[in-house]
């Protein structure tokens, strides 16, 4: 029996790859139709987050000057809002164990800190995660200085999650950044 070269093996091939294109395309127009959507609830859960962490303020505006860069590509402030009626929110990207955790911190018009939400990261959960909330979160509230540290365990007024050190000095390093970001912008009056 003699095989047929093109039916054996050209014809799958080119079904195939037409396939793909169908399915690319596909995936390429829903895209273009949800990625606008997508932006607009990022934009809108940003700012309900600003809102909680500095609940005083009414407005903000984004800050357009230099943003703090501590470590490149592993600490670095990634945009920052003043407060119409002072105070900040700053979002930060900071080096943790799963890569890089964002998080947002609020600081009032004094320098005092009013909150630390993370807001994406790939962390261990349980363990890992821990550092991302509670009691390990809330204690920064009130501060208005740290000690700068290069390692969460350097500094004895912040608390760290045993066992998951890296997390914990993921939020660490992140908070530092928006305290840096603060005196870099002259404060937020």
């Amino acid at each position: 029996m003699k095989s047929n070269t093109f039916k054996e093996y050209i014809q799958p091939s080119v079904v195939l790859v037409a396939i793909c294109l169908v399915i690319t395309f596909a995936l390429a127009y829903v895209n273009s139709i949800t990625s606008p959507i997508i932006a607009e609830n990022t934009r809108k859960a940003a700012e309900e987050t600003r809102k909680v962490l500095l609940p005083a303020a009414q407005s903000f505006e984004e800050y357009t000057g230099d943003l703090v860069e501590v470590e490149k590509d592993k600490i670095y402030v990634e945009d920052c809002y003043i407060a119409n009626d002072g105070g900040m929110v700053v979002t930060v990207k900071s080096a943790s164990f799963g890569g890089l955790l964002t998080e947002m911190v609020g600081i009032d018009a004094n320098g005092a800190i009013t909150g630390v939400k993370v807001t994406a990261h790939a962390d261990t959960k349980g363990l890992g995660t821990k550092a991302h909330e509670g009691k390990y979160v809330t204690q920064y509230e009130g501060l208005d200085t740290l000690a700068f540290a290069d390692n969460v365990k350097g500094d004895p007024a912040i608390e760290h999650v045993s066992g998951a050190t890296i997390s914990t000095n993921g939020v660490y390093q992140g908070v530092c950044a928006a305290l840096k970001q603060f005196e870099a912008v002259g404060g937020a009056n």
